[in-house]
């Protein structure tokens, strides 16, 4: 009994130590929305509710306890024929969506599908406050260009292209991409999902430590190189 009470204390410290580092790289940060924006109706200034929820969270592909609703994903004008000759999906990805929820410029940035508290559920989603847009931003899909003038994403990770590392390429071997910056990731592999290159794939929501969320610092066009070798 003493050995396996050990062991949940151990666990339950880890736990708590990855939400403290996951929080202080957001806390203050433009993800920080509850804190950035002074706090909307019944946040109580919290960080993670805006995205994540413990319960009645929608079913997102590569989006744990997800608390958004979707954009449908169509309506989206995507980037179009590469010089290589490659196409992205006819219709965004479930991991690029996420972002897309609140990058679209259209969906409200505090709208949630689980309020915080009890009786807060609402499917088709409530808005927390006065309704907060992306009205001036790089990603504005639906109005302007959308997709069109942006790296191309839901699109498969093809090796033989724009000279493209192999997906084994282990991060740590690339000049500039030290494997400090990657946290628990060890090759390109695992910057893609289901073999497509999304959002994700270049940003991390949860550090904010290299501008613009980018999983590691650009100086020299490291993160390009990550996967392009020129």
């Amino acid at each position: 009994m003493k050995k396996f009470t050990k062991i949940i204390t151990t666990v339950s410290v880890a736990l708590m130590l990855s939400s403290t580092f996951a929080s202080a790289a957001m806390k203050g940060s433009k993800h920080d929305i509850g804190g950035a924006e002074g706090g909307n109706e019944g946040d109580d200034q919290r960080i993670c509710v805006y995205c994540h929820t413990p319960h009645g969270a929608s079913l997102v592909e590569g989006a744990p306890l997800w608390n958004k609703v979707l954009p449908s994903g169509e309506g989206f004008t995507m980037y179009g024929t590469t010089y290589a000759g490659n196409n992205p999906e006819a219709t965004i990805s479930g991991p690029s969506l996420v972002c897309l929820s609140c990058h679209d410029g259209v969906n409200a940035v505090n709208s949630v599908v689980n309020m915080p508290g009890r009786a807060g559920y609402n499917v088709d989603g409530t808005i927390m406050g006065a309704a907060v847009r992306m009205t001036i931003s790089p990603v504005l899909t639906v109005a302007n260009d959308g997709l069109t003038n942006d790296h191309p994403i839901s699109i498969i990770y093809d090796e033989t292209a724009a000279s493209l590392r192999p997906k084994t390429t282990v991060l740590a071997s690339i000049e500039g991409a030290p494997a400090a910056d990657w946290g628990n990731y060890t090759t390109i592999q695992n910057l893609l999902r289901s073999d497509r290159v999304e959002c994700g794939s270049c940003h991390d929501p949860h550090r904010a430590e290299n501008g613009t969320f980018l999983r590691i610092k650009n100086t020299g066009s490291a993160l390009c190189l990550t996967c392009h070798d020129k």
